[in-house]
């Protein structure tokens, strides 16, 4: 059994984000694992101040909200899911500030491992959409040496003030993730653009 915590990057917990997440989690509890979802928006997390004061022997980031609570559990998980909607070609400030925070547990340029998982949505569906979350997501894992296991891309997911349109095969793909996690997953999953797959050989 794995411990997996999903963090959710969106300005809304009822979102299409939200409900590519909350797919992957049943996948996942399905397939028999722990899953933790956490909506950063209930978080109220500030990114990185440069403080440096996080690096006494506890290792605790001196600035005091959400990411206090993630902190305490992270050592439990096994698993770190981020789950986010392109804002301005890119990840979330939300998941930008977690990505951050992270430093306050870096001990000797070095961090937890982690396996890792990226959901993602976009309003827009061109072969470039995905881009640069991609290319920053993949730099960042590779900094602190977790292992991308799997992602899944959501093009072309309309939402406005009052509905929000996700086609359900994107749905039925983050669940189908969730479930082909196993306790020694060597085999990465992917629901991409080919030329993105590069990325991660």
């Amino acid at each position: 059994m794995r411990n997996i915590l999903v963090i959710v990057g969106s300005g809304t917990n009822k979102g299409n984000t939200s409900q590519l997440a909350d797919a992957f989690c049943k996948g996942a509890t399905k397939a028999g694992h722990q899953v933790n979802k956490v909506f950063l928006g209930d978080k109220n997390l500030s990114g990185c101040q440069g403080y440096e004061g996080c690096k006494g022997k506890n290792h605790v980031c001196v600035i005091k909200d959400g990411m206090q609570d993630i902190n305490t559990l992270f050592a439990e998980y096994d698993t770190v899911v981020l789950a986010s909607p392109i804002y301005f070609w890119t990840i979330t400030a939300k998941i930008k500030a977690f990505i951050e925070r992270l430093y306050a547990i870096e001990v000797k340029d070095a961090y937890p491992h982690k396996d890792s998982i990226l959901l993602m949505i976009a309003g827009d569906d061109n072969f470039w959409t995905f881009e640069q979350p991609i290319s920053y997501y993949s730099f960042v894992t590779k900094a602190i040496a977790w292992k991308n296991i799997g992602m899944c891309l959501a093009g072309g997911c309309k939402s406005d003030l009052k509905n929000k349109i996700i086609d359900e095969r994107f749905l039925h793909q983050a669940y189908e993730l969730g479930a082909s996690i196993k306790e020694d997953n060597h085999v990465r999953k992917f629901f991409l653009f080919k030329p993105y797959k590069a990325l991660f050989r």
